[in-house]
C-alpha cells in the first residue's frame, strides 16, 4: 500500500521563501511561528487567461516545469535532517522549540541567552572616544600586575602564550616608547583580559586596552603571510569578545582569525619543498596550542549560531598538545575531535550518540574551566539525542545529572573566584533546559541547584544580558509549572466524573492459595524493607478512596 503523498502549500509566506525553508501556507505559518519571524504574504494580482487556440503556424505553449511552479520545493530529507542538526546544536533553537512545546503563547523568542556574562557596566562615566598609545595608558608596574592575573587564571586553560617571552617584550616596550609595534595588540590583550579577570566592574584602562589593540589589529597591513604576533593578537581579541560581546562579532573576529592561521601556513601545515607560505616561526607545541583555541572558538561560536564553521580540506584539527605541569590545556583541545564529531554536516544514529556521550564522561577533566567544557559538550548532545526522539539508558542518565551537578558547582566557584569564563552563565543556563526537557523525578531533583547557580552569576555580574537569561529560565520553569498544574486539574476532572457516577462494586476480596502467600512471603524475605509490612493487612484490605490520591 503506498503511502499517501504530503500536502503542500501552493504559496508560500515571504520569509520561507527568501530562506528557502518549507511553508504549510497557514497565516503565519508553523515555520515562522518556530522562529519567530513576522509572517506575511505578497498580494499578487492574476491576470484572466485567454484560451488561445492552436494554429500551424504557432507552437504549442510549453508548460512550466516542476521547478518553475510558485510555492515550496520539496524537501530533501538529508536537508531537514541537517536542519534539525543545526537546531539541536544552537542552544538558541533549542531554548525556542522547549518553550513552544510548553506554551506557543508565551514561548521566549529566538536568543543565546546567557551566551556569556555580556556587557559589563562601567564603574564611571567616562568612555574613551579614541585608542592611546599603550604607555599612555596606564603604568607598567599595573601592566604586569594585570598580565599575572591573565597567566594565573586564563592561561592555564588557553596557554598559548610564551610566559617568559611576553615579560621581557613588556619590558622591552616600556624602553622604547615611540616605537609603536604589532605586538602591542597582544600586551593590550592580555591586560585586558587581566582586567576581566580581576575586576566584576568595567573600568575605563580595560576599555581604553581593548580599544588600542582593536587599532592595532585592524590598521595593520599585511605585507605578506601573517606573523606570529598578528596571529596571537587575533586570538586574544576572539577570546575576549567570546567573554563579554556578542555572538556575531566573535564569529566574524573567530573566522578572520582561522583564515589568517591559513594564510601563514600554521594550519594546515605546509610541505618544507612547497612553494606556499610556510609556517612562521614558532615552537610547535605553542603552534598547536593556538591553532587549537582558534578551532575551539570558532566551532563552538558557529554551533551556537547555527552558522558554517571556517574548516580546511584535510588536516582539520591540529596535533593535541603536550601536558605541561599546572596547565590544563590539553584537556581542552582533547575535547575538539568530538567536537567536531557534532558537526551539523555528520549525521549521526542513536548508537553513535550514545557512545560519543559515554566516552566524554569517561574523560578525566581536573579544573573548573575544563569541567563546564565538558558539560557544554555533553549538553550539545543530549540536544541531539532528544531532538532525534532518542532514548538513553537509566544508568547513563544518572553518569549525565552527576556531570551537570559537578558544573552547577564548578560555575558558583567560579563566579566567587572572578573568573567570568563565557561557561558560567551559558552552562548553567542550558542545564536548566535539559533538565526540563529530560522532565524526570531525578533531572528535576536538580533544577533548584541550577536556578540558584543561575541567579548567583547574574547577582554579581549585574548585567542586562544575564538579567534577561535569568528572567527566562524563571519563565521556562514557570511554564513548565502552569502546565503540570493544568494536567492535575484534568486528572482531578475524571476523578470527579468517576466519583459522581455510579458507585463502584467492590472488588472481591482476594484469599490467596497458600502457595501464593508463600510465594509473597519469600519475596518480603529478601527485600528488608518490606519485612515490616502487614500481609494480612495488605492483602485484605479494601479499596483507597480514589479522593486520597488528589
Amino acid at each position: 500500500m503506498q503511502a499517501p503523498k504530503r500536502k503542500r502549500s501552493r504559496l508560500a509566506c515571504k520569509p520561507c521563501r527568501e530562506r528557502k525553508r518549507k511553508c504549510n501556507g497557514d497565516e503565519p505559518c508553523i515555520t515562522c511561528s518556530e522562529w519567530g519571524y513576522e509572517c506575511y504574504y505578497e498580494t499578487r494580482q492574476r491576470k484572466p487567461r485567454t484560451a488561445k487556440q492552436p494554429t500551424p503556424d504557432t507552437q504549442p505553449e510549453l508548460q512550466p516545469s516542476p521547478q518553475a511552479t510558485v510555492g515550496p520545493s520539496p524537501i530533501d530529507p538529508d536537508q531537514s535532517g541537517l536542519v534539525r542538526r543545526l537546531e539541536a546544536n544552537s542552544g538558541a533553537a533549542f531554548v525556542r522549540k522547549l518553550g513552544l512545546k510548553i506554551d506557543p503563547a508565551k514561548a521566549p523568542k529566538l536568543n543565546l541567552f546567557g551566551w556569556n556574562i555580556g556587557t559589563r557596566k562601567l564603574s564611571a562615566q567616562t568612555v574613551p572616544n579614541s585608542a592611546l598609545s599603550i604607555i599612555e595608558i596606564t603604568s607598567l608596574e599595573h601592566m604586569k600586575s594585570l598580565a599575572q592575573v591573565y597567566f594565573d587564571k586564563a592561561d592555564p586553560c588557553y596557554g598559548f602564550i610564551d610566559r617568559r617571552n611576553f615579560f621581557e617584550r613588556l619590558d622591552a616596550r616600556w624602553l622604547s616608547p615611540l616605537v609603536p609595534d604589532i605586538y602591542d595588540s597582544v600586551l593590550s590583550g592580555v591586560a585586558a583580559i587581566g582586567c576581566l579577570f580581576s575586576q566584576r566592574h568595567a573600568t575605563v584602562t580595560e576599555l581604553h586596552l581593548i580599544r588600542t589593540a582593536n587599532c592595532c589589529l585592524n590598521t595593520h597591513h599585511l605585507s605578506g603571510p601573517p606573523s606570529i604576533d598578528l596571529l596571537t593578537g587575533w586570538v586574544l581579541r576572539s577570546f575576549y569578545l567570546r567573554l563579554t560581546d556578542s555572538p556575531y562579532s566573535t564569529w566574524i573576529a573567530s573566522s578572520t582569525l582561522m583564515h589568517l592561521l591559513e594564510a601563514a601556513g600554521l594550519h594546515p601545515e605546509t610541505p618544507e619543498n612547497s612553494v606556499l607560505p610556510h609556517s612562521a616561526i614558532c615552537d610547535p607545541d605553542l603552534q598547536r596550542r593556538l591553532v587549537g583555541v582558534a578551532h575551539h572558538l570558532n566551532m563552538w561560536t558557529s554551533f551556537d549560531l547555527g552558522l558554517s564553521r571556517v574548516s580546511f580540506q584535510k588536516n582539520d584539527l591540529p596535533l593535541p598538545p603536550s601536558p605541561k605541569p599546572g596547565d590544563y590545556t590539553d584537556e581542552i583541545l582533547g575535547l575538539l575531535p568530538i567536537s567536531v564529531s557534532l558537526d551539523p554536516g555528520k549525521a549521526k544514529d542513536e548508537t553513535d550518540l550514545t557512545s560519543i556521550l559515554a566516552k566524554l564522561l569517561d574523560g578525566t577533566h581536573t579544573q573548573p574551566p575544563s569541567v563546564l567544557a565538558q558539560c557544554n559538550l555533553a549538553l550539545c548532545i543530549l540536544r541531539r539525542i532528544h531532538t532525534q526522539n532518542m532514548d538513553i539508558s537509566p544508568s547513563l542518565a544518572d553518569r549525565v545529572l552527576i556531570l551537570l551537578k559537578n558544573g552547577l558547582g564548578c560555575a558558583s566557584s567560579m563566579v566567587l573566584d572572578c573568573s567570568p569564563w563565557h561557561q558560567v552563565a551559558n552552562v548553567p543556563f542550558q542545564i536548566i533546559c535539559v533538565l526540563l526537557t529530560m522532565d524526570t523525578r531525578s533531572s528535576l531533583a536538580i533544577l533548584p541547584e541550577a536556578m540558584r547557580t543561575l541567579s548567583l552569576v547574574a547577582s554579581t555580574y549585574d548585567t542586562e544580558a544575564l538579567a534577561e537569561a535569568y528572567s527566562t529560565a524563571c519563565l521556562l520553569v514557570l511554564l513548565h509549572q502552569q502546565r503540570r498544574k493544568d494536567d492535575i486539574a484534568v486528572l482531578g476532572e475524571a476523578l470527579n466524573v468517576h466519583q459522581q457516577g455510579r458507585p463502584v462494586e467492590s472488588p472481591p476480596q482476594l484469599n490467596p492459595s497458600s502457595e501464593e502467600y508463600s510465594w509473597l512471603g519469600a519475596l518480603v524475605a529478601d527485600l528488608p524493607g518490606l519485612q515490616r509490612v502487614d500481609l494480612d493487612q495488605f492483602l485484605n484490605a479494601d479499596m483507597m478512596d480514589p479522593s486520597s490520591f488528589l
